[in-house]
């Protein structure tokens, strides 16, 4: 008894040339269950090779999706470009700037390469932040430049200030040393200007006072010397004369020795004073002894003065003559013994 051949067994030739031979090839059934589709038994359905003698077409492909363009290194690099464009044409943002500026640059070259390798489709985006990071750069470099030459600027104006300043400030110190030096000098004439009058009046003073015998000539030319006390004996006086004293007689002889007539002012009677300061009596008698000159001496006069005076006995053993010439009165004062 024959078996029937299983269905699943090879036709026979003549059904296969029987078959339509443009039809793609079925797939092996025993291989759907046990065969991937890469062709691996037990891992899917995989094609069947090819009849021989038939032609072969392969197996269709599913259509892939194209992939999502890689626009985000363009988008920032134009966002940036804006942002680095914009502080740098803020003059005191500059020096921030820079940074934005060159991440433009930097983003926009990496996006044109994305638009070149078909990765990124916004060109112009990329270009854009090229140019916006390359015009921040410029611009925050040329408010760098404009910022650190008016910062030398102000520093140079302010250092030919301070030199101005420092040089009135030097000019003023000088002038007042010269003013305080001029100062000092005028002081110190004025002190050796005194002193030397001090000196001239001491010695004025020390040359005017005198001991009787000696001269003095003032500076008019007018020349006195006051002799020696000589005693006297009253006769009959005007006033009675004043017991337990000493008579003395003054004699004062003027000589005019300068180029002009001098007036005898206050020439008249001198003032005679004991050891203590007080005023002698003048002894006024009947006789022409006593003589007072008065008016004026020619050049080359002399006249003679005669006075007589009471010297109590308790003054003490000396007494002073003053005698007194021109108009202020410049006193000379000869000093010594009674006699």
């Amino acid at each position: 008894m024959t078996l029937p051949a299983p269905s699943d067994s090879p036709k026979p030739a003549e059904e296969a040339a029987g078959a339509n031979p443009w039809a793609p090839p079925g797939p092996d059934p025993s291989d759907r269950a046990g065969a991937a589709p890469g062709g691996v038994p037990g891992q899917g359905w995989s094609p069947v090779p090819p009849t021989p003698g038939a032609p072969y077409w392969g197996p269709f492909p599913y259509p892939m999706p194209a992939p999502p363009p890689r626009n985000g290194v363009g988008i920032a690099a134009m966002v940036v470009g804006v942002v680095g464009l914009v502080l740098s044409l803020a003059v005191l943002l500059f020096w921030l700037s820079w940074l934005p500026a060159l991440l433009a640059v930097i983003l926009g070259a990496v996006g044109l390469v994305q638009v070149r390798k078909g990765i990124a489709t916004n060109r112009g985006m990329a270009l854009a932040g090229v140019i916006l990071g390359v015009l921040g750069l410029l611009v925050s470099t040329g408010a760098g430049v404009f910022v650190v030459s008016e910062v030398r600027a102000v520093e140079k104006e302010r250092k030919a200030a301070e030199e101005a300043d420092q040089a009135r400030y030097d000019a003023a110190m000088r002038e007042a040393e010269e003013r305080a030096a001029k100062e000092r000098e005028r002081i110190e004439a004025e002190r050796k200007r005194l002193e030397a009058e001090r000196e001239k009046a001491a010695a004025d003073e020390k040359a005017r006072r005198l001991s009787f015998g000696q001269s003095y000539t003032y500076p008019d030319g007018l020349k006195v010397t006051m002799g020696k006390p000589e005693r006297y004996v009253p006769d009959e006086t005007v006033f009675r004369a004043p017991k337990n004293s000493r008579f003395v007689q003054v004699r004062i002889t003027i000589v005019n020795t300068g180029s002009a007539n001098l007036a005898l002012e206050g020439a008249g009677l001198p003032f005679v004073r004991d050891a203590n300061g007080g005023l002698l009596l003048v002894l006024i008698d009947g006789s022409s002894r006593m003589q007072v000159p008065t008016g004026s001496l020619a050049v080359g006069q002399e006249v003679t003065s005669l006075t007589a005076y009471a010297v109590p006995n308790t003054a003490g053993e000396s007494f002073s003559v003053e005698f007194n010439h021109g108009s202020v009165l410049k006193h000379v004062t000869w000093s010594g013994p009674v006699g």
